[in-house]
Order: structure tokens, then sequence, then C-alpha cells
């Protein structure tokens, strides 16, 4: 008899049990929003009548990222799903070695195709938004050792992707990018392209970047074009020679009217740099820092302190006309819906791993990711309104990972679950019905 602490037994079972329940509906929503059928209009089609649909290959792949896959590998999760595969309907999947194989074959088309679908699928997220639009720009770095890599700023071999969200979430275009292209390179042909994504009559209202976008040609461009600019700029020698020549500053608040724990101060000067067509704002906000150790402050007289105390500066170039406090409230923001939203692709959707050694065959699995990403971004609009602003972890953590059993009767496939996620599910399927009807 075999040795045991607790007392049960483990034995195999036919019946067709699925650990992803959850990810069900969300392969139901990807029938809803008609996803087989922008993938296979828009991605190119093998001309033998044995090959894979676009679909069925990036379905798995879809389906694998949002459950937390990380290498190709884990396409064999999917494989082995029974449940999941009856319920959605897919019948066959390819293996983990024909995917890297249709990723390098289709290559930069497929990366197009993806843009196509993106901006497909940007005008569905678009319909609730009403606020202007704001467009964040940021550069990201993905170490890697493939024998392709390149050094980046991070002194790291890897690829450093552009990426542009709009409006805090829905990822609006992306470029994947060699190590040793620096982030500033090409900006001002990056905006251009995320305005090519908006449908018509819908306009930037606002650009946030980091100090890789201070250049005269974006500047002018934006000024040129009524967008409003909020970028970080660089403490070289003529801004500190301004700075040092302020002489009134404001402490700056927090939103509700309360002042920071850290005191902070703002002031602004008017600034031109070489080939700018106009004059902008260089918002400066000022922060004093005393480098002695936590609590002492408490035995030091006031003056004793400001004998130690260091200024540090941060400066933000824009052409908006809000007052200064209201400048750097909108562009701390981007810490939220840029630099965040980068984390939440890379970490959610484990694309700090790339499959290959071939670039293009990583820029379109990239690519598939952020699409994976769009579509959850998408798919939580689904969900009741205290889930529709948790990460894709807790999501799997809370809605795909819900076991189930499928059973099939009178023609009738059904999916049993615990009772308290029947209504969770059915409530989703219900959105899912009315969204395959808009």
């Amino acid at each position: 008899m075999t040795q045991r602490v607790l007392n049960f037994t483990v034995e195999s079972s036919d019946e067709r049990l699925t650990p992803r329940a959850g990810e069900a509906v969300l392969g139901e929503y990807f029938k809803a929003i008609g996803l087989d059928r922008l993938c296979n209009d828009h991605f190119p089609v093998s001309k033998s009548n044995h090959s894979y649909r676009p679909f069925e290959m990036i379905q798995p792949l879809l389906l694998m990222l949002h459950a937390g896959g990380r290498v190709l590998e884990d396409i064999r999760t999917i494989t082995s799903d029974k449940g999941l595969r009856t319920l959605l309907g897919i019948k066959r999947i390819p293996t983990a070695d024909t995917v890297g194989k249709w990723l390098k074959r289709t290559g930069l088309q497929g990366v197009y195709a993806v843009e196509q679908i993106n901006r497909i699928l940007l005008k569905r997220y678009l319909k609730s938004i009403d606020e202007p639009l704001i467009l964040d720009m940021d550069a990201t770095v993905i170490e890697s050792h493939k024998s392709i890599a390149m050094p980046t700023y991070k002194a790291l071999p890897g690829f450093t992707p552009m990426t542009g969200h709009v409006n805090g979430g829905y990822m609006i275009h992306s470029e994947f990018r060699p190590g040793n292209m620096a982030p500033a390179d090409n900006n001002l042909t990056f905006l251009k392209r995320c305005e090519a994504q908006l449908p018509k009559r819908r306009r930037f209202t606002y650009l946030r970047a980091d100090s890789a976008s201070y250049q005269a040609e974006l500047f002018n461009y934006c000024n040129r074009n009524g967008i409003i600019y909020l970028v970080g700029a660089h403490l070289d020698t003529p801004t500190l020679q301004n700075i040092k020549q302020i002489t009134e500053w404001e402490t700056l608040d927090r939103h509700d009217g309360e002042y920071h724990h850290i005191k902070e101060e703002v002031a602004e000067f008017l600034h031109t740099m070489n080939h700018t067509d106009h004059a902008f704002r260089i918002i400066v906000v000022r922060r004093r820092v005393t480098p002695i150790l936590p609590t002492m402050e408490t035995f030091l007289d006031e003056e004793a302190l400001l004998s130690l105390a260091n200024e540090r500066y941060s400066v933000i170039a824009t052409n908006a006309e809000d007052t200064a406090q209201e400048v750097v409230r909108l562009y701390r923001q981007r810490g939220e819906t840029s630099e965040n939203r980068i984390k939440a692709l890379k970490g959610g959707f484990n694309l700090n791993y790339l499959p290959t050694s071939d670039f293009m065959a990583n820029a379109l699995y990239f690519q598939i990711g952020a699409l994976a990403y769009n579509l959850f971004i998408l798919f939580k609009r689904t969900l009741q309104k205290n889930w529709q602003k948790h990460t894709v972890q807790t999501i799997r953590y809370k809605l795909y990972n819900i076991a189930g059993k499928v059973i099939t009767h009178a023609r009738k496939r059904i999916l049993k679950v615990n009772k308290e996620f029947v209504e969770l599910l059915n409530h989703i399927r219900r959105r899912c019905y009315e969204i395959s009807l808009e």
C-alpha cells in the first residue's frame, strides 16, 4: 500500500475537466467581436488546404498569454485542456515548433496585420471615451541574450520597443526596435503613426512623453497641429542658468489642495531651443533633499537643516496654457497611464521573454502580445465595475482559473462550475451576446 499523510487517493478520469473554465467566456468574447474573421481576413493565408488558418494559430497564443504562459512550449497547456477546447470548438492546435515556424514565415506581413486589427478594435475602445484624447509615448527595454540582441541604453543586451497608449489604457501603436536604437529616434514619425490609427474626426489633444522626446521637430509639429505637449526637458546649462535666476517659487500642492508630505515648489520661465519656431514654457519643480538619517531632523534646528539641504530639479517643457501646478499634476499621471501599463504588458503577458533568434518573428510575437493586452482592456468592460481596474494577474486568479467540468447531453455542451461562479459567468456571456449584436 502506498504510504501517505492524508486519507485520499489519486486516480485518473476520462471526464472532460478544465482548470480554466473562465477562459471559455474570454474565447466567447473573441467570437462576439469577430476576432476570428479579422484574423483570417488580414493575415496571409496559406494556399495549402491542410495548413492552419491564421486564427487557428493566433487563438491558442492569445489564450496561452492570458493564462500566464511564458514560452511557446506552454501552448501545450491549451492543447491538453480538452474541456476548454470542447467549449470553444477548437479542433486542432499547432505545436510550439509549428508556431515558431509560422512566426518566422509570416514576419512583417503579420506585424502589419495586427496593426490593422488593433486599428479596428480601437474604434470599439473609443466609443466610451468622451474626454480629450491623451497619447503617452514611451520606450521600454526587453532584456534578451539571443544572438541578435544588441546593447541597449541600459547597458543590457536586448530590444527597445516603442509604445503609445491612449487615455491610459489601449495600446494604439507599438514598434519593435533593436536594442541599439535610441529612444529618441524617429519619435515624430511614431507620433504620426499613432495619429494614423485614429478614426476620422478624432484627434489627440495632449501628448505626454519623457525627455527622449525633447526635440524641436516634435514641438513644432505639435504646435502647428494644435496638440498640447508635456514633455520632460533636459537639465542642460541654459536651463540651469534660467533656474538660478528664479526668485519666486510656489508651493506645489496635491489635487485635493493639501500639501505633499515632501515639500516641493514650482516655478516657470519661457524658453526656446535651436530650430523651434515658437517659445515654450519650462515648468520647474524643486525638491529639497536633506541627506541625513531618518528621524535625525527632530534633533536639528532649522538653520542646521537648511545647511544640509540639497536641491533637486525636474523640468517639463509645454505649450499648455494651464497653470504650472496643473501641468505638473497632468504630467505625473504618466506613471500610471504609461509606465505601469508597460509593466502590465511585459509582466502580465510575459513579454519579457522572446521566443526566437529571428528579429521579425520576435516583432510579430510582441505584436500578438500587444493584441492580447488590448483584448484584455476591451474584455474587462464586460466585467462588473469593481473588477474593471484589476490587473490580468488578478483576473487570472478570480476568473480564468475557475475549475469546471464539460459534459455533453442531448447534443448540448454544459459547463458545470461551483454555484458561486454561475452568475458571474452568465453575466459575462450576456454581455458578449449584446456585443455580438452591435
